[in-house]
């Protein structure tokens, strides 16, 4: 017997058929026998005792209950390095978050710092700790909510929790920035590879900006129909849910069918290209998370009045054309990389920094050569001051 989860409390079982048949010699033709009876099992429940059965049930329901809670907090147990680790990694970012304004002012220690976090996301939480994310977790938080929920069955991987956990609280201050630019193990894949391919001379294709943002809509139609056809058959859905690559690109490491292969090798390929081709225009993921984000408390992306008019560094150099035209973040497509605030901060290619800084150029030449004066004064009034007293004491 095979069987598949499709929900939180509902399962689909498939009999396999072996196409076995008992040998002729076991059988035996003997028309005077008498007919035979069919017992009832002993398990079987006379109707008379329906209370007494579904006291039973309940009973077991709250063992079966039992037995969850136990199994989860075992599994806690067993992964509590695992857990440590995340932990302090979901710290560090957190702190970097936090405190972006200052650490952003250091372009080759941040460039190297976010190199080695999508390195340690990739090769530590995806293909180590198997914890990836994906759009069957929100369809399976989207039915448990319809039918019954049940914090046990979210609690049997510790990983995906708390990244979870992590993702939903940081939505309101960052958007799908936390995920989405740091912690999706297929988005690092993705932008490490991109950057071999910059390294290696490939070049890059900008995505005019009308055709960008008609092809961001794909996405959300790709959730909007995976949660409608949730409500129908979740087992279904889960089966169209192969549009993303996680599970063969990082829970199951490419060993997989070869047309699984085929289409996320395709996906990577246009990734060295398009930077995070699949996150832009594919991810029912990332629009997921997105959706809430628009509700953020805080915006800490800094801007200047002249972004976007006149200045377009930004503009055309953010990884995943987040930013329009005009100068204007647009939220639900920022993967909080934060490239435009090393911009915001550069001495030497930001216009506005390097306006403001041979203005205070000029203020100090200024100042230094007021103060050279100041200082030149006083001696020649001491020397016109000196030179009478001095004639006096020679007479």
């Amino acid at each position: 017997m095979v069987q598949r989860v499709l929900s939180v409390n509902d399962k689909a079982f498939v009999t396999a058929d072996l196409d076995y048949e008992l040998p002729q010699a076991y059988y035996v033709d003997d028309p005077k026998a008498p007919p035979v009876e069919i017992s009832a099992p002993v398990e079987a429940v006379p109707a008379a005792a329906s209370d007494t059965a579904s006291d039973g049930i309940a009973e077991d329901a709250s063992a079966e209950n039992g037995v969850s809670n136990q199994l989860w907090k075992q599994i806690w147990k067993a992964k509590q390095g695992q857990i440590v680790v995340v932990g302090i990694a979901l710290t560090i970012l957190l702190l970097v978050f936090l405190f972006q304004d200052w650490i952003v002012r250091y372009e080759k220690w941040y460039d190297r710092f976010r190199f080695a976090f999508l390195t340690f996301t990739l090769f530590y939480i995806g293909w180590y700790a198997q914890a990836q994310l994906s759009v069957v977790n929100t369809l399976t938080l989207f039915s448990a909510i319809l039918t019954e929920f049940h914090w046990e069955f979210f609690l049997m991987d510790p990983i995906v929790f708390i990244l979870w956990l992590f993702t939903a609280a940081t939505m309101l201050l960052w958007n799908r920035g936390t995920f989405c630019g740091w912690l999706c193990r297929f988005g690092s894949l993705q932008e490490l590879t991109n950057r071999i391919a910059k390294k290696l001379g490939v070049k890059q294709i900008t995505v005019p900006h009308m055709l960008h943002t008609r092809l961001n809509v794909i996405k959300y139609l790709i959730l909007f129909g995976f949660l409608a056809i949730s409500l129908y058959d979740l087992g279904t859905a889960e089966k169209f849910a192969e549009v993303e690559p996680f599970k063969t690109a990082i829970i199951l490491k490419f060993m997989c069918d070869w047309w699984f292969v085929a289409f996320a090798v395709a996906l990577l390929i246009a990734g060295l290209f398009i930077e995070r081709f699949f996150c832009r225009y594919l991810c029912p993921l990332g629009a997921g998370i997105a959706l809430p984000g628009r509700f953020r408390v805080f915006d800490w992306l800094r801007r200047y009045k002249m972004c976007g008019n006149p200045c377009q560094i930004c503009t055309h150099e953010c990884p995943v054309q987040a930013i329009a035209p005009e100068g204007d973040i647009h939220p639900n497509e920022c993967i909080q990389c934060l490239h435009c605030q090393v911009m915001y901060h550069h001495d030497t290619r930001c216009p506005q920094v390097v306006a403001e800084n041979k203005k205070k150029q000029k203020q100090a030449a200024a100042k230094s050569g007021e103060l050279e004066n100041v200082s030149k004064q006083p001696q020649e009034q001491v020397v016109r001051f000196v030179k009478p007293e001095t004639a006096q004491s020679e007479k």
